[in-house]
């Protein structure tokens, strides 16, 4: 499981360093693709296929073909360097809004990666909402 928050960079070649603790979950490697909201999500190899699986499960034909035109073109296969960074596609930083300054949040069953800026706004609006929060 995908918990905490951290605070990183990517450097001028689009390398970040993974979080310690995330580096053992990216055994066969990751997924990294779009995610909901400006930010990117980072899967491990294995739960991108089981979430695939079941994102595609129940569509409509027009449905799919628009899921999978959205998706799967952006996404690309990382793995982690000797230093334990991945690299991020220039076109999936570019989505993401990503500056130098990232935050990499874990949400479960992936992480994501967050302009710093905007994961600050993002966790103010949580908090202002806080009392619709069922937790």
């Amino acid at each position: 499981m995908f918990l905490g928050e951290y605070e990183h960079t990517i450097d001028s070649k689009g390398r970040m360093a993974v979080p310690a603790r995330f580096r053992a979950q990216m055994g066969r490697g990751a997924v990294i693709s779009k995610g909901m909201g400006t930010c990117l999500s980072v899967y491990p190899m294995q739960r991108w296929e089981e979430k695939s699986a079941e994102l595609v499960a129940g569509k409509n034909s027009d449905e799919l073909r628009d899921f999978e035109r959205r998706i799967y073109p952006s996404a690309s296969e990382v793995e982690l360097d000797a230093q334990g960074r991945i690299v991020i596609p220039a076109k999936l930083r570019a989505y993401a809004r990503l500056g130098t300054e990232v935050t990499v949040a874990g949400v479960r069953d992936h992480f994501e990666i967050w302009d710093r800026a905007i994961w600050r706004a993002y966790q103010e609006k949580l908090e202002a909402e806080g009392d619709k929060i069922p937790f």
